[in-house]
């Protein structure tokens, strides 16, 4: 055997080996959370919300209606997981019967680290809003400013969509 055919097949190997790694590494994980909250954000009453996901990586967060009947009004996720870079929901108004589809691209929306951070939405009829919570807690409950989400009564948290942050 030749220099050159062990040369060849040292990098060879190393490519294959690097190929390999690659794989196994797969989408970086951060701790963050992900969730919504119909009841006490107050839209369960007016809209059902029939599928949603955050991103296409982690099945824990995407859920789609079997039976067109809805997926519930409360549902989250907490820990290390790829942070998502689209949030797509579709629901239906109750009274009318209106489905309306809405994705985000969240790429340009999200902070550089989600680290410790939620995301939610709300819906308000035909209108979605998306909202980052922080890990910064408010100095007292109810503290200003309120958002659609119950979760800005205690924690910081920005609106994302449909109005670019104000921070």
């Amino acid at each position: 055997m030749s220099i050159q055919h062990v040369f060849a097949r040292g990098l060879a190997t190393l490519g294959l080996l690097w190929a390999l790694a690659a794989c196994a590494t797969g989408p970086k994980l951060v701790s963050h959370a992900f969730s919504y909250e119909g009841w006490n954000d107050g839209w369960a009453q007016q809209a059902e919300l029939l599928a949603f996901s955050y991103g296409d990586q982690y099945a824990p967060t995407r859920a789609n209606s079997r039976d067109d009947k809805g997926i519930g009004n409360s549902w989250g996720v907490n820990g290390p997981m790829p942070v998502g870079e689209f949030l797509s929901v579709k629901w239906r108004l109750k009274a009318t019967g209106e489905v309306f589809e809405q994705r985000v691209d969240l790429r340009q929306r999200l902070p550089r680290d989600m680290t410790d951070h939620e995301l939610t939405f709300v819906i308000d009829g035909p209108q979605l809003y998306v909202y980052v919570v922080t890990p910064e807690r408010k100095p007292a409950y109810g503290a200003p400013p309120i958002l659609r989400t119950w979760r800005s009564k205690f924690a910081q948290a920005y609106e994302i969509f449909p109005n670019a942050p104000s921070r």
